[in-house]
């Protein structure tokens, strides 16, 4: 079979009408047209068929009352709000130049304090001389090496840590303490490690200038570490008076073990030095109000 044919006789389909360009265009020749919405209009048509006058809209004067009123209210909060800085600096300032103004004072009377005890120290030493008394001298001298009372000197080593590079972010989950930064040294770090000094067979140890005493307190107070109740800022540098094995004794015990793990796991820098002469300052020990020397027993025969 074939297809059906069209015809041929001759006659034609009348042409399909020309389609007008613009007709994508009559929605926004509309908009243009007539941008009132037909309600708006309507409703403007009926203000105006009854005499009354268009609306004022925006120009009512209640409206610019209104909005005047809560701009100088939002003015008004903004500035209760908002810190003068200039009253902020003049504060800051302030402070600074109280603490400086301390710090001047804590170094003149330590000033006073050491020149008071080399006069003491000499007076000392006079007053057992003329005695003739020569044990009496050294021995004040051993005790007061071994108490921190007197300044000290000999060979020994520095050990100075530091905080990791970049310490201060939050420490989630950090084993050492639950509110320390992960790279931030703490008083229990430096209490171990100072502990692991004295086993290693040190004879006087500072950190920072401050003097080790029976009576030293290494503590955790924010931020800041304090050790005789002098905050002090790192790096931390721990001054050693001790025989030449110090350093190696120190590196095989325990405190040189933590050392280690500290700086493979949290980033602690630390530099060991070993020195053919170390200068450790005294230590400023509180008075004693309640401990004084036990009197030894008196040993008396009796008879038969």
């Amino acid at each position: 079979m074939t297809s059906p044919q069209r015809p041929t006789d001759g006659a034609t389909d009348p042409p399909a009408p020309a389609a007008d360009p613009a007709w994508s265009m009559s929605l926004i020749n509309n908009l243009m047209r007539t941008p009132l919405d037909p309600g708006y209009q309507a409703a403007a048509d009926r203000r105006a068929a009854a005499g009354k006058p268009a609306s004022t809209g925006l120009r009512s004067p209640l409206l610019i009352v209104t909005l005047v009123v809560i701009g100088a209210c939002l003015a008004v909060a903004a500035h209760a709000l908002r810190v003068p800085q200039a009253a902020t600096d003049s504060r800051r300032t302030e402070l600074i130049g109280g603490i400086r103004a301390r710090q001047h004072d804590i170094a003149a009377d330590s000033r006073t304090i050491d020149t008071t005890r080399r006069q003491i120290s000499r007076l000392q030493e006079a007053a057992l001389t003329r005695q003739h008394d020569t044990s009496l001298a050294k021995r004040l001298t051993t005790l007061e090496l071994t108490t921190g009372s007197a300044p000290a000197h000999g060979p020994g080593l520095v050990l100075t840590v530091n905080d990791a590079a970049g310490a201060g972010t939050d420490a989630q989950g950090n084993p050492r303490t639950d509110t320390s930064d992960t790279g931030r040294l703490t008083s229990t770090d430096l209490q171990i490690v100072v502990n692991g000094l004295w086993e290693a067979g040190a004879e006087a140890v500072s950190i920072n200038g401050q003097r080790l005493t029976t009576q030293t307190a290494i503590r955790f107070a924010g931020q800041a570490i304090l050790v005789n109740f002098r905050a002090l800022s790192p790096p931390y540098a721990i001054s050693v008076i001790g025989g030449p094995g110090v350093a190696d004794s120190f590196r095989a015990d325990s405190g040189g073990a933590y050392l280690r793990a500290l700086v493979s796991d949290y980033g602690i820098r630390e530099d060991l030095a070993t020195k053919d002469a170390v200068d450790l300052p005294a230590a400023v020990t509180a008075p004693l109000a309640h401990a004084s020397v036990q009197p030894a027993p008196s040993t008396s025969r009796g008879g038969s």
